[in-house]
């Protein structure tokens, strides 16, 4: 991971409503006003022994404006307006901005939710803020079995299985474990619990201090959704999940030491009946009762959605034409609900923006990314003007004083 310069995460335009149907009515100031006194009260400190203070930037991209901003101790500091002109990250994130860390929240996703939503979301990045005070690492998910059709099978079914545990239902967590434990024993390099941790704890932060009923907002958040993709998602809703059990098993569990080694191992600690040893008669039983072959079937027929997965994995043969953008100082931004699909040393995503120095890529469909983050790869060029690329569901903008040129069939973008 050391060449990942700037790491961004979750660029989602359509946050959770929790609560009411309708968006909130008061205005930025106000709502910012109504979150800080929120974070300040006493219960909402002891929820992690910490004040959740935070400078905050808000993007409002529309207007090429940036509004800077605080809050400290239940006030909002007056809002600062600046130009945007990209400097910082379109990105409910954290970004480093003339020497200091800050929450940045876009504009449009804060204004066009409830007043509760609003509350979950600047809350949720104010924990990623805080995280590393707490033990927590910032982990990036590497579970890209998540959106292979056997990953995306067995985790519906931990899914539902969660939702009856989430009704008092001790079956449904033990067979929600079982599960997972059989996953994790198919895929021995994942990272979900320590992935869990950092973005399942920032959900639970969000969505304590904000729903009306927690307990529904967690179960309704495991609806499954074929058309996702769960390798970057999976966190944020199994995660809050097994924090809401912990609540109800284990109430001390935030002040466990071992919380930095995830919540399944505190749930394992507390209650060893849960350390399953998988055993192929249990397993089938389990898997038969939530449909696991239908499940497969239905995951296969949605993969074919991708289209022709060959051509981009022949992206990775050195001699296969393409476009190569060298990883230097990348900013990007993605949808972590998008599906992505594993290849043999990257993986394919798409609805990603990249932008750096020469200007800006937009991709709908097709964008490889190497796993170790050196690279991205875009099929050839169908159409190339003066600072215009154009090709299959992609878009290259190029600013002034850079140009592409191709060598070897390996296109790439230089200085003029």
């Amino acid at each position: 991971m050391k060449k990942i310069c700037l790491i961004i995460t979750a660029l989602v335009m359509a946050y959770s409503v929790v609560a009411q149907d309708l968006p909130c009515k008061e205005t930025m100031e106000e709502s910012l006003q109504q979150i800080a006194e929120v974070l300040n009260k006493p219960e909402s400190k002891q929820l992690w022994n910490i004040s959740l203070n935070a400078p905050i930037l808000l993007i409002d991209h529309l207007k090429n404006k940036m509004y800077v901003t605080a809050i400290d101790s239940g006030k909002i500091q007056p809002l600062k307006e600046e130009e945007w002109d990209n400097k910082v990250p379109l990105a409910n994130s954290i970004f480093d901005y003339k020497g200091g860390k800050y929450v940045t929240i876009i504009h449009a996703a804060f204004m066009n939710t409830s007043c509760e939503g609003r509350i979950n979301l600047l809350s949720h990045e104010i924990f990623h803020l805080h995280q590393n005070e707490l033990g927590i690492k910032n982990t990036i998910s590497v579970n890209y079995h998540m959106d292979e059709v056997q990953g995306r099978a067995l985790l519906q079914i931990e899914m539902k299985a969660l939702q009856h545990a989430l009704e008092h239902d001790t079956v449904g967590l033990y067979e929600a474990l079982y599960i997972r434990a059989y996953r994790q024993s198919l895929n021995p390099s994942n990272n979900e619990d320590l992935y869990e941790l950092n973005e399942g704890l920032a959900e639970y932060t969000g969505v304590k201090l904000s729903a009306a009923n927690m307990t529904e907002y967690v179960k309704n958040r495991l609806n499954y959704n074929i058309k996702r993709g769960y390798t970057n998602a999976f966190g944020y809703l199994t995660g809050s999940a097994y924090a809401t059990l912990l609540d109800d098993l284990y109430p001390q569990w935030k002040k466990d030491k071992d919380l930095n080694r995830g919540m399944i191992f505190l749930l394992k600690k507390v209650m060893p009946k849960y350390e399953v040893s998988i055993d192929e008669p249990e397993l089938k039983r389990i898997l038969d009762k939530y449909n696991y072959d239908l499940l497969l079937t239905n995951e296969k027929e949605e993969e074919r959605s991708f289209g022709d997965i060959t051509l981009y994995e022949n992206l990775l043969k050195p001699e296969t034409s393409k476009i190569c953008i060298t990883n230097n100082r990348i900013n990007f931004t993605y949808n972590p609900q998008d599906r992505v699909i594993a290849l043999s040393s990257a993986i394919l995503l798409r609805n990603m923006t990249l932008t750096t120095e020469w200007g800006q890529v937009n991709a709908k469909s097709g964008i490889v990314r190497l796993n170790d983050w050196t690279a991205f790869y875009l099929l050839p060029p169908k159409e190339i003007s003066s600072n215009v690329i154009k090709g299959d569901e992609y878009e290259i903008e190029l600013n002034r004083g850079w140009k592409i040129i191709e060598e070897n069939k390996i296109y790439k973008i230089v200085r003029e």
